[in-house]
């Protein structure tokens, strides 16, 4: 990145900030001074416990208010880390929810005692040396009230409770709410669970005989189900009751299940043409029916606008300018059935036609795919019930152009794709899908000739023509993290396994097998500072996963590299690269014209990059909050890794070779997520390529190779020849030409 464009991405980042923060600065300057220690506060530099053998001192430090400084702080004493100061009131208190702790858990006979010591200059380490005594033993434990419940034995499974266990009434409390919950969900609407115990001293501490009641009430079937729906002033019912008594999935003569009632409410909600919804059994209607309960089922709704209208405009350092907007209805043809309308035009400022503002997007500049308008425009219509399968089907038409930065673009005159997403849990989707298009992907030539051997225009005008590609795909993941937008704890799996071939309609040139897993884990470590880890790997196979993929589309390849990826790398440059020379020199050698560059100049006009058929990355970060507008801004260090490559291609591909790049970064935490100023350290030269000069039409449609020490024979450049990976850039030659800097929206993971 020039000196030029990173002006603009930092006068871009200050905006953004500037916007972010403006609206909190009264709020935050006050909030800031009740963190801040006064003068003449001790300051809490440690935090131990002793003698405990039971709980580790990160379950204990959260049962307690008494927190050290920030660990960035004690280990490195960073100023911007959270300092924090002995409170004397919490800590004597904090004795007392110790004790409190270890009695619940079990162990009556718990003391702990408490002391100050001196740490350094108006510091001190707080301990807490515990002897935790004999624990209380479960003798029996026992439940009773569910003779007349059908499967017992599933009410009562795995409970975290059973005789010869610590005494625990934490897990006492679990059980009780596992089983009241399981019998809401078999039909028992009114069940109430209480808990006795009896405790007597034993050899070696106390024994308890504990026995859980459960009152299950009647056995209760839905009577009928009635829907009230309030619609909008001056307007009628907009969702017809019969379709709403679809969305609700519930039957007169169902057994009541809780999950059910909880399902239903959720799934009208996503419809978002309600304003409010309750749905809830009318106990207080029941009537009996032998020894059953029939009960009705009230649905209240409050109706909102079927129609809305979104408009987005936004800017990227590689996308310029962009606007998006939205049409949504959500009662198509009166079925509840959503439809979404959505265009997206990117590239404004340098894309044909609406390139006059060139100086506004100066690294899109140095993409020959930003030469013109990408686009989106799609229609897309959800479903909300599918057979009375717990799904949402979606089908989408669309047409588009989308680029990737010095790889590819990709035209679809039609494209459609119909999914179906299989609620697994609620914190499980499963979506599968299946896409079929009718495009081209044209690429650099370049990437052709390196690394599939393309080298004549006849040839990669064969690969880029309009052809078929359809996809089968799957993909799972496993949200556990605690935000979708600045996660703080949990984790993230995913995992997709993509399928093209003749079988699901793909054109035969087009077939291959791709596998994609993604981790992520969060670990806050005190102070509102943040521990990040992730790793993705992939990998793209031939016909079946014993080939190597032959031609992949280079949509299709693996890229890595950028603000999301090995930071240090810019964007898609992680791996190997060819290179596109500015002049050649004529020789003549045995009767035949080769084309060579000057070995001793180490310029080129533009790298492409290559992308592989296996990625492998790692990225390490720790988030640290702000000691100013903590609310706001956000500093992380990270170091990443990882290295894209070709498999089976033959010597012409370097091997794995795994780099690693540290660097920092800014955010400032906006509505529309974290907006990120990036800056990566790269410490390795670029690799050497083979170096093509890009002029095809005054070398009779052929890309030549101009590489030095390069001996191939102009008339034999459309053989399978390699062109000779010779040319060495120059070499980085000072510590900012080291350095990437970029701008990106959202976490990097």
């Amino acid at each position: 990145m020039t000196a030029d464009s990173f002006q603009g991405v930092a006068k871009v980042f200050a905006a953004a900030t500037l916007l972010a923060v403006a609206p909190c600065v009264g709020v935050q300057s006050i909030a800031a001074q009740d963190l801040r220690c006064e003068r003449g506060d001790v300051e809490v530099r440690g935090l131990d416990f002793v003698g405990n053998r039971t709980f580790s001192n990160t379950e204990l430090g959260n049962v307690i208010v008494t927190t050290p400084s920030a660990w960035a702080r004690r280990t490195f004493n960073l100023p911007f880390s959270s300092k924090r100061c002995l409170n004397r009131g919490e800590y004597e208190n904090d004795r007392l929810r110790l004790l409190i702790f270890y009695r619940r858990h079990g162990f009556p006979d718990v003391t702990v005692d408490t002391a100050l010591l001196a740490s350094g200059q108006n510091g001190v380490r707080v301990r807490f040396t515990i002897e935790e005594g004999a624990p209380a033993v479960l003798q029996s434990f026992v439940v009773s009230g569910l003779d007349s419940v059908e499967r017992r034995a599933a009410v009562l499974r795995n409970l975290p409770v059973k005789s010869g266990d610590r005494f625990d009434r934490i897990l006492i409390e679990a059980a009780m709410d596992t089983i009241a919950r399981r019998l809401r969900n078999r039909g028992y609407p009114s069940v109430k669970v209480t808990n006795q115990f009896v405790t007597r001293p034993g050899n070696v501490g106390q024994i308890v005989q504990d026995s859980i009641a459960v009152q299950p009430g009647p056995f209760t079937r839905v009577g009928a189900v009635h829907v009230a729906v309030e619609p909008l002033p001056h307007r009628t019912q907009q969702i017809s009751t019969p379709v709403v008594r679809k969305l609700v999935r519930i039957d007169s003569g169902d057994t009541y299940r809780e999950q059910a009632v909880v399902n239903a409410q959720r799934d009208l909600y996503q419809t978002d043409a309600y304003l409010h919804v309750a749905v809830a059994l009318d106990s207080s209607a029941g009537q009996r029916v032998g020894h059953d309960s029939v009960a009705p089922l009230n649905v209240v709704l409050a109706e909102n606008t079927v129609h809305a209208a979104r408009a987005g405009v936004g800017y990227g350092t590689l996308d310029c300018f962009r606007l998006s907007g939205q049409l949504d209805d959500y009662n198509l043809f009166g079925g509840a059935r959503r439809l979404e309308l959505q265009g997206r035009v990117s590239k404004i400022g340098i894309g044909r036609p609406l390139d006059g503002a060139p100086n506004f997007c100066p690294q899109a500049r140095h993409d020959p795919y930003s030469t013109q308008l990408n686009y989106y425009l799609g229609a897309t219509i959800r479903q909300p019930f599918f057979f009375g399968l717990r799904s949402v089907p979606t089908i989408t038409a669309y047409t588009a152009r989308v680029s990737e930065y010095n790889a590819y673009v990709r035209t679809t005159a039609i494209g459609g794709v119909a999914s179906i997403t299989w609620q697994h849990s609620r914190r499980m989707p499963i979506t599968f899908n299946y896409s079929l298009d009718y495009g081209r992907t044209e690429a650099q030539p370049a990437l052709f000739c390196a690394v599939f051997n393309l080298c004549d225009a006849v040839d990669r005008a064969r690969v880029q023509e309009t052809q078929r590609l359809a996809v089968v795909s799957t993909v799972v993941t496993r949200d556990g993290s605690n935000n979708a937008v600045n996660p703080t704890a949990g984790g993230i799996a995913r995992f997709e396994i993509r399928h093209a071939s003749p079988t699901v309609f793909s054109d035969p040139t087009l077939q291959f097998n791709t596998l994609i897993g993604d981790l992520s884990r969060y670990l806050g470590i005190g102070g509102g500072n943040v521990l990040a880890f992730h790793v993705r790997g992939g990998a793209v196979y031939g016909k079946n996963f014993q080939t190597n993929a032959g031609f992949i589309p280079p949509q299709e390849r693996m890229y890595g590299g950028g603000p999301n990826s090995v930071r240090g790398f810019a964007q898609n440059e992680l791996g190997a690269v060819t290179y596109l020379a500015s002049s050649y020199n004529t020789l003549i050698i045995n009767g035949n014209t080769i084309y060579e560059h000057d070995p001793k100049d180490s310029t080129y006009r533009r790298a492409v990059p290559v992308g592989g058929n296996s990625l492998l990355v790692a990225n390490l970060e720790l988030r640290l909050r702000s000691p100013v507008l903590p609310d706001v801004l956000q500093f992380a260090l990270f170091t990443d890794a990882g290295d894209v490559w070709n498999r089976g291609v033959g010597s012409a591909s370097p091997p794995f070779k795994l780099k690693v790049t540290p660097g920092l970064q800014t955010a400032a935490l906006t509505p529309v997520g974290p907006v990120r100023l990036v800056v990566g350290y790269n410490p390795y030269n670029r690799p050497a390529g083979p170096l093509y000069y890009e002029n095809t039409a005054a070398q009779g449609g052929s890309l030549p190779c101009v590489s030095p020490g390069n001996r191939i024979p102009v008339s034999d450049t459309t053989t399978s020849t390699s062109c000779p990976a010779t040319f060495q850039p120059a070499k980085h030659s000072s510590f900012r030409s080291r350095l990437t800097f970029s701008l990106a929206i959202g976490q990097a993971f």
